[in-house]
């Protein structure tokens, strides 16, 4: 049977070892009304993944996986739950293998493609709200502050292909400068908005960098982005 993958998120273990938590939906349908499995997979080099296994979360249709090394040992899942109104849920594992779900991290609005990261200090959530992104923080990770006023990339920019609101985040810390990569569906404005041709389905992916400021994290998607990335 055909089936659909997304959103993976690979992280490496002390051993070496890379391991993939993958999205998989067991076929190709024409609704949303069908299982999505969270599926595990292992590799040494990037290229052959084996071993694959579904994971036992909240339910049977849940997506867009981001994994955490903690501070205090074994890792942390946030995930999108799918059956309870698109929130955003967590687990816990010492050795990626075996995982605790733990219930809702973030529950106050619907969303999906969490981003957890450590910058400036601090631990941030990003979620996908289809009216830009969402920007939670936290000392703990475990209780998650909603920044107040508007989205991330919510107001449409004027770069090619950026002239819609951006959505499914990505983020590269690299030393004191981060960069928020996402996604756009240029054909997807005006009044062919709700049209779903090529034009629509098309995905252009962009960078911004962000910034800290008093108002909480920004991104000027509209501002140069010079990415230079180094070991350090």
């Amino acid at each position: 049977m055909d089936s659909t993958h997304w959103a993976p998120d690979i992280i490496r273990a002390d051993d070496g070892s890379y391991h993939m938590f993958l999205t998989v939906v067991p076929g190709i349908f024409n609704d949303w009304k069908h299982p999505r499995y969270m599926v595990h997979l292992r590799s040494q080099d990037l290229r052959h993944w084996r071993n694959a296994r579904i994971l036992q979360l909240a339910s049977d249709r849940v997506i867009d996986a981001t994994v955490l090394r903690l501070p205090e040992g074994g890792y942390r899942m946030w995930y999108n739950n799918e059956v309870d109104k698109k929130s955003i849920y967590y687990a816990d594992s010492a050795d990626l293998e075996n995982w605790i779900d733990k219930g809702k991290a973030v529950g106050d609005q619907s969303g999906e493609g969490p981003k957890v990261f450590r910058w400036k200090e601090q631990w941030w959530m990003i979620t996908d709200v289809w009216r830009g992104l969402a920007v939670y923080r936290s000392d703990d990770l475990l209780s998650w502050k909603r920044q107040v006023g508007g989205n991330l990339l919510e107001i449409p920019g004027h770069g090619e292909d950026d002239g819609v609101i951006g959505g499914h985040p990505d983020v590269v810390v690299n030393g004191d400068r981060a960069f928020l990569f996402y996604f756009t569906h240029p054909g997807k404005r005006g009044a062919d908005q709700k049209k779903d041709g090529k034009e629509q389905r098309r995905s252009s992916l962009q960078v911004v960098e962000l910034l800290l400021t008093e108002q909480g994290l920004q991104a000027e998607r509209d501002a140069p982005a010079y990415v230079r990335l180094s070991n350090d």
